[in-house]
């Protein structure tokens, strides 16, 4: 028989409890079933809110609908995006409009062409915190005017105007003015899309212009115009312009050179993918600066190849000297000459940019009264200018060194003959200087 210490030991040995690892696993099971339960609590929630979600966005589209039919004028009826907030949560309502034409194609302010017939507006909406996997609540509809739009006795001009990005130009003042036949109109702005409509246009044939205030066409015309638009009854004109806010672009012409003299109305040229243009530089003197510098208003987002001179292509007699990237490779006197380059610029709207602009030198040797520089032959297989173009420096005292664009230029004077020396790269034969902007290949 067992002792009376060994029946007390065996009665408390069933009351020790659990062990630590009993616990441990206890506690593990526990977190698994506990995490397991809120997980889909969790997704019955996110569930709920996100049906929720999309039946007030379902209606808030609805509602957009409602508001576009109730619209007096369909021409206020363009894109916005506006938020609302809706049980704390924050709806995005994007509302994008299109001009349907007689066509039956979309276009931007109508400007593909036709008559307009009625308006195509869709409307989407998103939510904060919107799951990616789920789509956001679009509506479709269409408008119609509530009365003709065009006159079949008269016509139509649809105007759209665009930066360099390919927005509207809100705020644009668009005008017309007649020039054959025709009648007044008033002019009108553009829209948040940037379109204007011309509507009950009289036959006849219009210049449309367009203006604001530190914008600048890719042209660098702060008054872009497209002249002799013809109006004809029931049809519709679509015009297009390029139109983005004015950057700046300083330009120093001969830089280093020292106290240099430019011709009267001088013109830097810029040259671009949408063609070549040229403008005036402002401020101009009659007497020698040292790096001369001056300020031209430049359209944005647009690379462009700067040239000083007037390159003329414009004017249809091309001065292609100016350019040296016209100048071929080649040797002379035993030394290889790879052609120049001219100098490239692009800038954001609003932005403020400089650049140095290479010129051949020319130094007079006596005073030269009324100096003219005309194109003269170039030797072979150099780039030459048109006839038509000239430079004038007025009165200019022995030793001033000239600027001229590159090129074989005759230079001529009401007091005689003119005898010059070529300070840059070139050469010299009596009164016929050669400005040549290649320089010996490395």
């Amino acid at each position: 028989m067992r002792s009376l210490a060994e029946r007390v030991r065996f009665a408390d040995s069933g009351d020790r409890g659990m062990t630590l690892v009993e616990v441990l696993v206890a506690m593990f099971v526990f977190a698994i079933i506990s995490t397991m339960v809120l997980s889909s609590l969790l997704q019955v929630l996110t569930s709920n809110r996100n049906s929720e979600a999309k039946h007030v966005a379902a209606n808030l589209a609805a509602a957009e609908m409602e508001l576009a039919h109730d619209v007096p004028d369909l021409f206020d009826l363009v894109d916005e995006t506006r938020s609302q907030v809706v049980n704390g949560t924050t709806f995005t309502i994007r509302r994008e409009t299109a001009w349907v034409t007689d066509s039956s194609a979309d276009e931007a302010c109508g400007t593909g062409g036709g008559n307009l017939r009625f308006k195509r507006v869709n409307v989407t909406v998103t939510w904060e915190n919107m799951p990616a996997s789920v789509p956001p609540v679009r509506a479709d509809t269409v408008v119609d005017p509530s009365q003709r739009l065009n006159d079949p006795a008269k016509g139509t001009i649809l105007v759209s105007v665009i930066d360099a990005s390919g927005a509207g130009v809100p705020g644009t003042t668009v005008s017309l003015t007649a020039t054959s036949d025709g009648a007044p109109v008033p002019a009108t702005t553009t829209d948040a899309q940037g379109c204007a409509y011309f509507l009950q246009v009289t036959r006849g044939v219009y210049d449309v212009t367009i203006s604001k205030s530190n914008h600048i066409g890719v042209a660098l015309e702060t008054t872009p115009k497209k002249p002799d638009v013809s109006v004809q009854p029931g049809t519709t004109s679509s015009i297009g312009f390029q139109y983005d806010r004015a950057a700046s672009l300083s330009a120093t012409l001969a830089p280093g050179a020292g106290p240099v003299l430019l011709p009267r109305d001088f013109r830097l040229s810029f040259i671009s993918t949408y063609g070549v243009t040229s403008a005036p530089i402002t401020g101009g003197s009659t007497t020698a600066r040292s790096n001369p510098t001056f300020s031209v208003p430049l359209h944005p987002r647009v690379t462009y190849r700067l040239l000083a001179g007037n390159y003329g292509r414009e004017t249809g007699s091309e001065c292609t000297a100016s350019d040296p990237n016209a100048w071929p490779e080649t040797t002379l006197l035993g030394i290889g000459l790879s052609e120049g380059a001219a100098p490239e610029v692009s800038a954001d709207p609003g932005s403020a940019v400089a650049r140095e602009i290479p010129l051949g030198l020319v130094r007079i040797g006596s005073t030269a009264n009324s100096l003219i520089a005309t194109p003269a032959p170039g030797g072979l297989g150099e780039p030459t200018c048109g006839p038509t173009f000239f430079h004038s420096f007025g009165n200019v005292p022995s030793g001033t060194t000239i600027a001229l664009p590159y090129g074989t230029w005759r230079l001529t004077s009401s007091s005689g003959a003119v005898t010059a020396t070529v300070v840059s790269r070139g050469s010299s034969v009596l009164d016929v200087v050669t400005l040549d902007p290649r320089q010996p290949a490395p």
